[in-house]
Order: C-alpha cells, then sequence, then structure tokens
C-alpha cells in the first residue's frame, strides 16, 4: 500500500509543487527525512499551505506521528499500518485534517531501453512455431550435449562455460538453419560468438601488446612525426569471421614488431650524428652582463628536465598614437624564462630586446579590439601590440603566464594546472597512443604545440564501461604520461562502481600539499541499486583549496530527460564527501570547485538526417540550442550554475568503432525495432566554483585517434587559483577581537509553501563554530502568492561573527556559507548560498545577492547589508604580493593604483565635508586606491560585492549625503582647434549654469586659465587621446593647467571647495570662470540623460548608470533605508562636492579608465545589474519570467528570443544585442 503515497528520496520543494499541482485539501503523500536517517516526513496540504509532519522512529523500531506537549501518540510497526490508522480516524486524527488522497509517484522505473554495450550483439529473434525435428536430428543433438556433459570445464571462467552450454542448445542449430537457407556461404555467427568468447583474453592481450608496441614508437618519434601515419581501421568489425580478425591482429603485430624495429635503427644511427638538444636556443652572449638573471631551470623544470620546451614566435604591429609604428617578432622562450622583441631588420639579441619574466608587471587585453594587448613592464615602459589573431592573443598570454609560475622564486605555488578527462570505453581497451588525450591536442580548444608539452599537476582520469582491470589502467595511463610527457606521477586515490572509474594522479612535487582525500560512489541504476549506472567522485584538499570531481554515467536513451535529471539529483544528495557538519547540505556548497564529468548522456532533439546536415556545415550553435543539458541548465532542473566552456567539436557519440573521421552510427537495428541514436555531445566536463575564486579554462575537446569505442575521449584543462591554508601575517593573532562580520540586514526568498518562522546558520572555515541568529519577526511582500515567503531578519536578531584571524590575505580567500532553515526541532534546510569576503575590507557597508540552492535545485534568493569592522587592526590589513594569474587583465577591469596617486591632483580633505579632517573619515576617501587590480577574473559572482564607492539599486539620497560628480565636458578632437575667450579655456556647447536640482543637473563653474597662443593640443596629448574623444574630455583640463601654470603632472595643485565654486586653483587671470555641467551619480531633482557613448561591457548598477572619475568619494548606504519603499525626490537634499578629475598617464593607454571608476567596469554580476547598467532596467521582470536570470545563460540570447519576450523597441534590442556580443567575447 504504500506504494500509493510514499515518494522516496524526493525533495521537500519536489513534494510541495506535487501537492500543489493535485490542489485538493486532504491531499498527502510521504517523503524521506533530510535530517533525520531512517525517519520520514508526512506532507498534507491544507489551505493552499502544505503541513509538514515528522514520522520518528523509536528504541524498537516502531514509528510514530511527532506531537506536540506531553500527549503520547499511537506507536506502529510500519508505515503502511501507521498511514491507514490515520486515514480511518478521519477529521479526528489529530492533524490539520483528514488524509483523503494520497499522491502516487512520479512513475515506476522501467529498464533501460537503450543499452550502449550491446552493438556487436544481434537482437534476439522470436522463436516461432517451428515443425518438429526429424528423429534423427534428435538424436544428434543429443549426442552434442552428451559430449558437453563430459567436458571438463573446471579451469574455464563462467563466461566461456555459459557460451559453449549455449551454443550446444541452440546455437549449433541455429548455424544450421542459417547455413542451409543461404547455400554454404555463411560465416556461422552463432560459433563466430563463441570463439570470441574463447579469445577474449588473447585479444585482450593482444591490444595491449600493441599498445606498448605504440608507446615505444611514440618515445622514439620526433615532433608528432607520429601525426603523419594514417590511421587503419581495425579489422574486427569489417571481417565476418572471427578467425580471420585474429590472424589479421598476429599480423598487424608482427608488422608493428618490424617497423619498430627499423624505428630503433634509424634513431641509433641519428643519436651518433646529432646533439641531444632538439631545440637551440638564441644566443644571449651579446646581453650586457647585469641587465638580465641568468638563466636557471624553475622548480617545475628541474624533476624534468629532459622536457623539450619549443620557442613560440608571434608576428605582431606596434601601434603608437592609434597607428601602426613598425613590426616585430615576438619570441617567447619557456625554457630560460624570457621572451624576445626583435624587428625583422635587426638579428642581434641585447638588453634592449630581451625582457626576463620577472620584468613583466602587466598584461592588458583590449576589449575594443581582442586582437589587441598592452605589456607592461616594471621599468613603467608600456607597448601596445596588435596580433593577427585573437587566438595568437590569447596564446601569447596564456605563455606568459605560464612562464611566470614556472619561473616563480615562491615556496607556495598561488595556482595549480588540473586536467580533466572522461572516455566511455565502450567495454574495449585502446588500440592507439594515449598522447594527444593527455596533451589536449585533438579537435576544439586545444593546446598550442607549446603548452601541450608541458605537463599538468594534477590529471583525473573517468572511465565509464571500462574495458581493462583497475591496476592495468592505472599502469597504462602512467605509461602514457612518461612516454608523451616524460612525467612521473604517483597515484593519489582511486574509485571504481562496475564499469565506472576515476583516477587522480598527482605531480610528485606537490605530494605535500596534499590532504583530506576522500571518495564515494552512488548508484542509480534501477531502483537505484544496480551500478551499471551512477557516479564515483574523490575529493581533497590542494593547500587551502578544496576540490570533488563526480565522474557520471547517467541514464540512456533521449526519452528519459527526466530520469537523468533525477539521476544528477540523487548523486549530489548521496554522494557522501566534504565536511562532517555540512552532510545535509548540496555538495557544491562543501567544496571550492565541484567538476561534473562523464557520459552524461544528454541527447540534441532533432531529427537525425538534419543533424548531419547542419554537422557537414559545422553549425554547432543552432545544434546546442537543441541540446538537453543546455535546456536543463537554462530551465534549472539539472546542473544549475554549473560552467561549461563553449562547445567547437564534433558530437562524441555514437561513431562507428575502428573508423576513422566522424562517421556516425546513428541506426541501430534490434529485435524490437529500429533505434535511431542521433549524434549528440554526451561526453562532458563542468565544474561550480564558489564566488571570488579563480578557474580557468584553457582547453575542451576530443581526439580522434581512439577509435575502440563508439564515444570519442573528451579532455578539459584548467588553471585553478590556489590560496595558503597559513595565517602569513602574524602580527594578526595578536589581536582578533576588532574583527567582526556585521550584518545589518538579510532578506530571503523562499519557494515554500508552508508558514512558518525560519533561522539562518552562518559556517566557515575561518569561524571557531557554526553560528545561529534569531528568527525571524516579520516577512516581506511575497511576488508569487501561496509559494514563497519572505522572511527578514534585522540587525537585532543576525549575530556578529568573529573570524579565528585578523589576516586579511587570509580572509579575503575565505567564504562563509548561509543556510536557511525552520525553526521546528527537524530544521530542515530550505536553501543554502555561499558569499565571499574577497574586497570586504573597506570598513562600508556592502550589497549582496545570491541564489539558494538545496540538493541541485534552486529553492530562492538572499539578499542583504553587511560589512567588516576592523577597528584597531586597520593598519595591519595590509595586502601581500600578487597572485601569478593576476598578470593577465582586461583594460576594463585594470588600473595601476601607483598611476592614479601619483598623477592625480592632491585633495584638501579638510575642506570635503565642511571641516571635519578625522582621519577615519579621510580614510575612506580612497576605496579604490586601498585595493588591488579588479577580480573580475574571478568566477561565478553570484554574490554583488560592492566597495564604498558602489551605489545601491534603489538607494534614496538623504539628507547629508554626498553626491559625486564629474567634470566631462566635450573637446576638440586631435586636429580640430581649441575654442579660446579671455585666456581661458572654453569648452564648446558649455554656457551658464543652474542651480542644484535643476533640469538637466547641477552645474559647477570651474576656472580653467589658458594662454592665448595655445589653439591645439600638444603632440603629447595628441598621443594620450588615441583617436578616443572621451579620454580628451579630461586631457584638455590638464594640459591647459600645465600649460598655463608650468607644473608637472605629478605635482599639479588641484583644491576642491565645499561650495563648487572652484575645483582648480584662482589664476592671474580675471577672466570669469566657465560653467561646467557635471554628471551626477545619484539622481537629485532630474534624470540626467544616458552617457553618449556604448560601454563595452555592461557595468554594476548605479542611479542613473553615469560615468564616475577614478577618486570620488561615492555617497554611503543608509542600512536604515536598504530597501527602501518609494518616496519623493523633494524629501531628500544632498550636497554636492565637486572633483578633480585625475591627470592623464604618461601613456594613456586605458581611455575607459580615465573617466569612470574601476569597480563601475566589472561584469554585472545579475541579470537586473546587467540590464540597469544597460540603462533598461524596465525590462528586469520580462527578462526574470522569460527565464533569463543567469548570466551564465545570456551568451545563448539572440534576437528571436528577444523578439519573443515582447521587446519592440528596435534601438533598444541592438542595445541588448550589443552587450550580449560583448559578453561572448570576453568569456571566449
Amino acid at each position: 500500500m504504500s506504494a500509493l503515497y510514499f515518494h522516496r528520496g524526493i525533495s521537500r520543494l519536489r513534494s510541495e509543487e506535487l501537492l500543489l499541482q493535485e490542489g485538493g485539501d486532504g491531499s498527502f503523500l510521504v517523503r524521506d527525512s533530510e535530517s533525520v536517517t531512517g525517519a520520514f516526513v508526512l506532507c498534507l496540504l491544507f489551505q493552499s499551505r502544505v503541513h509538514q509532519y515528522r514520522i520518528l522512529p523509536d528504541k524498537d523500531g516502531r514509528i510514530s506521528v511527532q506531537s506536540e506537549g506531553d500527549m503520547q501518540p499511537p506507536s506502529y510497526n510500519d508505515l503502511p499500518s501507521l498511514v491507514t490508522s490515520y486515514i480511518g480516524k478521519g477529521e479526528k486524527n489529530g492533524l490539520v485534517c483528514a488524509l483523503k488522497k494520497p499522491i502516487s509517484p512520479e512513475g515506476a522505473e522501467i529498464p533501460e531501453a537503450d543499452s550502449e554495450d550491446d552493438d556487436f550483439e544481434d537482437p534476439k529473434q522470436t522463436p516461432d512455431a517451428e515443425e518438429e525435428k526429424s528423429g534423427a536430428a534428435k538424436t544428434f543433438k543429443f549426442g552434442l550435449l552428451n559430449n558437453f556433459a563430459r567436458l571438463d570445464l573446471s579451469s574455464c571462467d563462467g563466461e566461456f562455460v555459459d557460451a559453449i552450454k549455449a551454443y550446444a542448445d541452440e546455437g549449433l542449430e541455429k548455424d544450421s538453419d542459417a547455413q542451409g537457407a543461404d547455400g554454404g556461404g555463411y560465416a556461422m555467427p552463432e560459433f563466430q560468438k563463441l570463439l570470441a568468447v574463447a579469445g577474449k583474453g588473447l585479444q585482450r592481450e593482444l591490444d595491449l601488446f600493441l599498445l606498448k608496441l605504440s608507446m615505444c614508437h611514440d618515445m622514439l618519434c620526433q615532433e608528432d612525426e607520429d601525426k603523419k601515419r594514417t590511421l587503419t581501421s581495425n579489422p574486427m568489425d569489417r571481417l565476418g569471421s572471427y578467425i580471420d580478425f585474429m590472424a589479421a591482429k598476429l599480423e598487424n603485430c608482427r608488422t608493428q614488431i618490424l617497423a619498430l624495429e627499423e624505428k630503433a635503427k634509424e634513431v641509433v644511427i641519428e643519436s651518433s650524428e646529432t646533439r641531444d638538444n632538439e631545440y637551440a636556443y638564441p644566443d644571449c652572449t651579446d646581453i650586457t652582463p647585469g641587465t638580465m638573471n641568468p638563466p636557471f631551470l624553475p622548480l617545475g623544470l628541474r624533476r624534468n628536465s629532459s622536457i623539450s620546451i619549443p620557442l613560440s614566435t608571434f608576428e605582431v604591429k606596434v601601434l603608437k598614437y592609434g597607428k601602426v609604428n613598425y613590426k616585430l617578432k615576438l619570441t617567447v622562450d619557456i625554457h630560460q624564462g624570457r621572451f624576445f622583441a626583435v624587428k625583422p631588420s635587426k638579428d642581434n639579441l641585447d638588453s634592449s630586446n630581451t625582457f626576463p619574466h620577472d620584468k613583466i608587471v602587466q598584461l592588458v587585453k583590449n576589449t575594443s579590439d581582442n586582437s589587441r594587448l598592452h605589456v607592461i613592464f616594471s621599468n613603467k615602459k608600456k607597448y601596445l601590440y596588435q596580433f593577427q589573431s585573437v587566438l595568437q592573443r590569447e596564446n601569447f598570454c596564456l605563455q606568459i603566464r605560464q612562464m611566470k609560475s614556472l619561473h616563480s622564486q615562491e615556496h607556495d605555488v598561488d595556482n595549480v594546472s588540473i586536467f580533466v578527462g572522461t572516455w566511455n570505453m565502450g567495454k574495449s581497451a585502446p588500440c592507439e597512443s594515449l598522447k594527444y588525450w593527455l596533451k589536449c591536442d585533438g579537435e576544439g580548444k586545444s593546446k598550442d604545440r607549446v603548452l601541450s608539452r608541458l605537463p599538468h599537476d594534477v590529471y583525473v582520469i573517468g572511465t565509464q564501461e571500462s574495458a581493462m582491470t583497475e591496476k592495468d589502467w592505472i599502469n597504462t595511463i602512467k605509461a602514457g604520461l612518461k612516454a608523451s610527457l616524460n612525467l612521473d606521477v604517483d597515484l593519489l586515490e582511486s574509485c571504481s562502481l562496475w564499469g565506472l572509474r576515476t583516477l587522480v594522479f598527482i605531480n610528485s612535487k606537490h605530494r605535500n600539499k596534499f590532504s583530506h582525500i576522500q571518495k564515494s560512489s552512488v548508484r542509480t541504476g534501477i531502483a537505484n541499486a544496480l551500478g551499471n549506472k551512477g557516479a564515483v567522485a574523490v575529493s581533497f584538499m590542494l593547500s587551502g583549496t578544496s576540490f570533488c570531481f563526480i565522474n557520471a554515467h547517467l541514464a540512456s536513451g533521449d526519452e528519459r530527460l527526466e530520469r537523468r535529471n533525477a539521476n544528477y539529483r540523487d548523486i549530489l544528495k548521496n554522494l557522501n564527501m566534504g565536511p562532517k557538519n555540512l552532510e545535509n547540505y548540496d555538495i557544491t556548497h562543501k567544496f571550492h570547485h565541484v567538476f561534473f564529468f562523464g557520459d552524461l548522456n544528454y541527447r540534441v532533439t532533432e531529427p537525425v538526417e538534419l543533424v548531419l546536415n547542419k554537422l557537414e556545415k559545422r553549425d554547432f550553435t543552432s545544434l546546442l540550442e537543441q541540446d538537453q543539458l543546455r535546456r536543463c541548465q537554462f530551465e534549472k532542473k539539472a546542473l544549475f550554475g554549473f560552467n561549461e566552456s563553449e562547445i567547437s567539436f564534433m558530437p562524441t557519440y555514437r561513431l562507428e568503432r575502428h573508423k576513422a573521421g566522424h562517421n556516425y552510427d546513428w541506426k541501430k537495428i534490434k529485435a524490437t525495432g529500429d533505434r535511431i541514436n542521433v549524434p549528440s555531445w554526451c561526453d562532458r566536463v563542468l565544474w561550480h566554483s564558489f564566488p571570488g575564486t579563480f578557474i580557468e579554462n584553457t582547453a575542451y575537446g576530443t581526439v580522434d585517434n581512439l577509435l575502440n569505442s563508439d564515444h570519442r575521449p573528451v579532455f578539459a584543462s584548467f588553471t585553478v587559483g590556489i590560496t595558503s591554508p597559513f595565517v602569513q601575517n602574524r602580527m594578526s593573532l595578536q589581536e582578533i577581537r576588532d574583527v567582526k562580520f556585521i550584518f545589518k540586514k538579510i532578506q530571503a526568498q523562499i519557494k515554500t509553501s508552508t508558514k512558518q518562522f525560519y533561522v539562518l546558520e552562518f559556517s566557515s572555515s575561518c569561524l571557531p563554530d557554526i553560528v545561529f541568529c534569531e528568527s525571524n519577526q516579520r516577512f516581506g511582500e511575497s511576488q508569487k502568492s501561496g509559494f514563497t515567503n519572505n522572511p527578514i531578519w534585522t540587525s537585532d536578531q543576525l549575530p556578529v561573527l568573529r573570524p579565528l584571524f585578523g589576516d586579511v590575505d587570509y580572509l579575503e580567500d575565505q567564504h562563509i556559507l548561509i543556510a536557511v532553515k525552520g525553526c521546528g526541532e527537524d530544521q530542515e534546510s530550505y536553501g543554502e548560498c555561499v558569499i565571499s569576503l574577497k574586497d570586504m575590507f573597506t570598513g562600508e557597508p556592502c550589497y549582496f545577492e545570491a541564489t539558494m540552492t538545496h540538493f541541485g535545485e534552486e529553492t530562492g534568493k538572499m539578499k542583504g547589508e553587511w560589512y567588516i569592522q576592523t577597528g584597531s587592526l586597520r593598519g595591519l590589513m595590509i595586502k601581500g604580493n600578487r597572485k601569478t594569474y593576476d598578470i593577465v587583465a582586461l583594460d576594463t577591469e585594470y588600473h595601476d593604483p601607483e598611476e592614479f596617486l601619483s598623477l592625480s591632483p592632491p585633495v584638501d580633505f579638510a575642506n570635503v565635508s565642511q571641516g571635519n579632517s578625522s582621519s577615519a573619515g579621510s580614510s575612506r576617501l580612497f576605496p579604490a586606491a586601498e585595493q588591488d587590480s579588479g577580480n573580475s577574473s574571478y568566477v561565478n559572482h553570484d554574490v554583488i560585492m560592492r566597495a564604498t564607492s558602489d551605489g545601491v539599486p534603489d538607494c534614496p539620497v538623504t539628507a547629508g549625503d554626498v553626491v559625486p560628480v564629474e567634470v566631462a565636458p566635450p573637446i576638440p578632437t586631435k586636429k580640430s582647434k581649441a575654442q579660446t575667450m579671455g585666456g581661458q579655456f572654453v569648452m564648446p556647447g558649455i554656457s551658464g549654469s543652474k542651480p542644484l536640482g535643476g533640469k538637466g543637473g547641477p552645474l559647477v563653474p570651474i576656472v580653467v586659465p589658458l594662454p592665448s597662443s595655445s589653439g591645439f593640443l600638444s603632440e603629447e596629448a595628441e598621443e594620450y587621446t588615441d583617436g578616443n574623444e572621451l579620454s580628451a574630455e579630461l586631457l584638455a583640463l590638464n594640459e591647459a593647467e600645465k600649460r598655463a601654470s608650468g607644473a608637472s603632472s605629478s605635482s599639479f595643485p588641484a583644491r576642491p571647495r565645499s561650495d563648487g565654486a572652484a575645483l582648480f586653483p584662482a589664476s592671474s587671470s580675471s577672466a570669469p570662470p566657465i560653467a561646467i555641467k557635471p554628471k551626477v551619480l545619484v539622481n537629485v531633482g532630474g534624470n540626467p540623460p544616458l552617457p553618449a557613448h556604448k560601454p563595452v561591457l555592461p557595468r554594476k548598477p548605479e542611479s542613473p548608470p553615469i560615468r564616475t572619475s577614478p577618486l570620488v568619494w561615492q555617497s554611503r548606504l543608509d542600512g536604515n533605508d536598504f530597501y527602501p519603499s518609494s518616496s519623493s525626490p523633494a524629501q531628500h537634499k544632498a550636497k554636492v562636492v565637486p572633483s578633480a578629475p585625475p591627470l592623464p598617464p604618461e601613456e594613456n593607454i586605458y581611455p575607459s579608465i580615465a573617466i569612470r571608476k574601476y569597480e563601475e567596469l566589472k561584469k554585472p554580476a545579475s541579470v537586473p545589474e546587467w540590464l540597469l547598467g544597460l540603462g533598461l532596467a524596465e525590462y528586469t521582470p520580462l527578462f526574470l519570467r522569460h527565464g533569463w536570470d543567469s548570466m551564465a545563460a545570456l551568451p545563448g540570447l539572440n534576437a528571436l528570443s528577444i523578439m519573443k519576450m515582447g521587446i519592440r523597441d528596435g534601438e533598444h534590442r541592438l542595445r541588448i544585442l550589443d552587450s550580449i556580443r560583448e559578453l561572448r567575447g570576453s568569456s571566449a
């Protein structure tokens, strides 16, 4: 009877959805309890609310419904008897209403319709009515069975015994019938099957022997010589006779041995005539001594000194003044740790064109032209290079970063490279070398010939339908790494479940950095009992960063999508890994990085003819729109929050075995009818990371030389930032009481129909213990009536968190897990989210917003306001060295703090706030200057981190707030004349002034003295502009002042006044001041227009989204009005504090940075933020209603989708599409 109402493994959210779909009072179901093992939860619907009652076991194993007070409820032997009793009690059962209608499970599981391991099996024929056999035939069969009974099969394996018995029973008879029907020309298929089973061991040994021969050949070959070999088709499935197949394989062994012998002779002869070095490095004897460090082998190469790393050359154009100045050849020498920049007409190397790795400070990518790159050196020299393609620019950046990492003198590494590979082996051992798979050298996003020579620090190999024993497969991987990369690796951990296997190999030099190694497996086959489908996982800590690798094989068949999604949820729920105090949470909240990969079996849902036609044109974009995995992510049904790199390789399933090329075997003939397997990307690699962590995918593709399976292997390579587990600043250990995490307000939106109060649970590795807050006392308005609860916690209900240590480097790498739990005794989680501490040490409140999930399902959202109080330890908050991976940045992210501090006019802060000159107040005026370069290369910004200068959406201006303004007048371009009037520089189109709050915004008069002789910008000024009018705006003011006063850019005096009368010091000129119309951050009495230029990437939300200068004191957030109600602007007044624009650097290579604040140029963290940055906030409900609520999904948005949403304004559509293209370019 329990099958009528018991839902095993169902989540709380899904149970509520089923009851609300039914809709009738008294509908009920029973599910497993998430917090108590062996307990159940009775879910009962009444008046559109779901009431939950725990069913707990006692010490004798009897169960009862938990009750309040001292009343002892009756106990029962099992669940059916309990439910039957309560149904019989009717309305007098002590519950909110009678149990009337049970909700049955969603559907019984059926065996898999598509088994991918029967490719060589003929369909089992249905026996028809047969004629009665003759007596002679019966006698012959009886004699055959009698001979079989006398056989001694004790030394044979069970598979062969079953095969020979089956042949004696009916196989011989089938061959006899086929022989007669075919006139004697048939190849006896049943007998061939018997021989195949008998020779399986020999076949495996021959395959292994051929693989070893291939490895020997790879070792003797020169650079990629074996790629020239033609891949021959294995005769196994081309010959009808197994005897012919084995004879051909033996002949192949003979051929390979003779060819290997000849190759060995060639290598021996060649070795006596040539030197050992394969690559001749440039002669650097002409370089002046002392100009560069002596060459040395870095730690990464000392133990692999025989690794041969070729030089890499890039042809670039050097740009100056926005035009091509001359051409260069850039040669990167990773082995010696330097690169050369040589003109075609100059061959000799000297200190002027040789750049050691430690002299390279920053690589800044141009976002307006993806082929341009700025290279900044330690001597402040800057060069702008234009590469031939964006791919060459990316390869150059990766090689420089890899070079700096390899030659780093730091004892602790701050980043590691990780290889993740997945392959469904199809129960067949590989016949070819694993070289290209392990080197990420194949189709798709692959590594170039230089980076593919460098070994990874961690190798994670996941296989499905494994064909070899674990020991043989481990030895095969080790031999492949030794042959292809000369790398000796250690096996860290292995985990197997039937044909599923995960192996983790590590570079031996990092052995002492690994800890907390765990492994676990989950069965998701029929009834979750069989291991033919499921997952095997391995987790560990690498220094202070945790990793989890999940190798999964999900249900097959395009029609079993829901079963695949259920497999995914079961895997996340049942993997027993991570900290014990977080065992009831989603596994994605237990580790910094979770990798989910394997044969996920998600298919392309289009007709096979159409798919094949599109594959001929390599039209991957339209096919991926019909990919089940992408759609499930978009609809938040599976793998929500996981990332995947762009797919640029052919589908990996289902291909013909032992045949080179992409020949898809899409039709399978079975006894039940033909089955169509549409070519699909079944084998995938995805990852999920905490906010504020660094991870970059550097390769994602497949190889086509391993042909023994109907799947192709997939590889992925990652560079991941590693944090230190230790506190670096020992001074912070002396006093930690002053460091506090203070939450001012938190609001959650929970998907649930239950009505109760909630508490928050805070946990982190930097906290001494798990901390709970008080129950909420009020609720906000629900956006979806009846299915959401919006609890609100205020500062008096939220705890003050005190970390274990006060070291900023340690704390900025930490995260806080916040879980919403019910106030009941079961305390089941209603959702969790993670927020980062990175860039939080400003001392000012910041706003965060995150999505809550629970066991793979989205359960709501959370937002709030908080800050970190440092107190007397502010002086200890000194950030350490930059990370190696920070060397590459976008021009919208990077600024040099020294440039802005030295080149900006000094400000007298005593006049900023009406005489308030306290050090504490002044220290808050430099939020941008105190921070390092941007972290927008960090991924998964589910949490919106804002510094003091960032505005909060819908935050009203209150009396006493400071409103930043920006001087951004138009300016003549390079070849136009500047207007002058009375010896002063006149901004075209600017006249008069208006009172504060007038239409169009306030005006601030600015005195700009200008000698009458200056009518043009200087050549230096022309170089700064680089054809960009935006940078010319501020440049003209600086140029004019420099000519008037003769002051240098580093010592130019500017004294902003609180009354807004002047930004620059008074001049001897008696001409009247010029009124300049500034742009205001906070809307005061008017709506300033949107900027005329289009941003490269959407900015963080402001009110309105207007550009601000880099060093401006923005308004502080008012904690009492964090979630404000509407109020008229007349109720709020604001003071305007004008600020002087910073002088441009020596070479203005970042025009957008000169006029906009660094924080505003980060990528948006949410769709509402992105739309607000575009000035299209009115479309936010439209996007969310149609499911476009994730920044990860936005690159898939196209013009048709925008039209379907109902956006009819053509200019708005173009603005959205332009930003989408920029987002795609930035993620490439």
